[in-house]
């Protein structure tokens, strides 16, 4: 078994380890990267992919990405693990796994505070991680995210939501992270960021002062959810499924190998909650694609008028710390990560 830091050429075997393991269930997805895996590194912190290889054939990846962000109410690097793929016939030999945290932790030097989230119901892979098997990192649960897709078609224009030009960008950067500092894992924003991505910045104001801001993020240039492929019944009744959201404005289910339609509403922070449904009402008619993504943490007091309000589809994930090369503490906080950078 060998490890590698992934380089370009590895594309395509970093693409068929994401595409081959698909979340399993009556409909098949999965988070790729087409049309390269490299197209867009660095968009958002530094990406390391690792791959692992044998007889030369990609039999596993995952990556670490560092990004800055909040821990315990203090600035901190952080390093995410992410994008964990092991191909089916080697899910049985556990060496891959620790042979990867050693690779992780002897070459690529991670930060002391790491995490990584699961899907909630992958329950297989939560109760190898959690019972602390030797050879693997402790897991220190977190919390859980709601990541919620919402179909635009529930917009209504409110006014509410305003462009920011560069010069207001320090503003909004600082507002952010007097918001962000009292969760875990939020990420850090910069002001050159946001210069470099180009991406739209709203801010909402009540008599000129910032109550709210967040980043319209279309990652579908680089960064995918996919319909692989749907089990036979929900092959045959997808159109008529999709027939029913239209009429209800719920999110509709893509053709096989087609990319969900989305955008993330990203660094969404807020003053007060009394105005979230309003301004997600307002983002909504606002976003240019048929989906509109955000990240709220399962405990968020305002979560469940969320989804009563918007009918989203409700993607549920277990956030963990990871004690890859230190047992770093975690105060009992909220978590806020940011759902587009998962």
């Amino acid at each position: 078994m060998r490890f590698q830091t992934a380089l370009p050429q590895h594309s395509p075997s970093l693409l068929q380890l994401l595409e081959e393991n698909a979340m399993q269930g009556k409909i098949e997805m999965v988070m790729t990267r087409r049309p390269d895996y490299f197209s867009n590194l660095h968009y958002f912190g530094a990406e390391y992919p690792v791959l692992a290889e044998e007889n030369g054939q990609a039999v596993g990846m995952c990556q670490l990405t560092r990004h800055n962000g909040f821990v315990n109410g203090q600035p901190q690097q952080l390093g995410y693990l992410n994008s964990l793929r092991i191909s089916h016939d080697y899910r049985h030999r556990i060496r891959i796994l620790k042979s990867g945290f050693d690779y992780l932790k002897q070459q690529l030097t991670p930060p002391q505070y790491c995490y990584t989230s699961i899907a909630s119901d992958n329950l297989t892979a939560r109760k190898l991680l959690e019972k602390e098997s030797r050879g693997l990192p402790r897991y220190c649960p977190l919390g859980e995210l709601s990541t919620l897709a919402i179909s635009t078609q529930r917009g209504r224009h409110l006014g509410l939501w305003q462009n920011e030009a560069p010069q207001q960008y320090p503003e909004v950067v600082a507002f952010y992270h007097r918001q962000a500092i009292r969760y875990q894992l939020t990420p850090q924003l910069s002001v050159e960021w946001l210069i470099n991505s180009g991406l739209p910045v709203w801010s909402y104001r009540v008599n000129g002062e910032l109550q709210a801001c967040a980043v319209l993020w279309n990652q579908q240039p680089f960064k995918q959810v996919m319909a692989l492929g749907y089990h036979s019944i929900w092959r045959a009744i997808r159109p008529i499924y999709n027939g029913y959201a239209s009429l209800t404005k719920r999110v509709a289910l893509p053709p096989e190998q087609q990319a969900l339609d989305q955008s993330f509403l990203a660094f969404f922070a807020i003053t007060d909650p009394q105005y979230m449904l309003s301004l997600i009402d307002d983002a909504l008619s606002r976003c240019t694609t048929r989906v509109l993504t955000l990240g709220l943490a399962s405990s968020h007091p305002m979560l469940k008028a969320v989804i009563k309000r918007f009918q989203p589809l409700n993607y549920k994930t277990c956030l963990y710390g990871v004690d890859l090369v230190a047992s770093p503490p975690w105060l009992q906080q909220a978590i806020a990560p940011e759902a587009a950078i998962l």
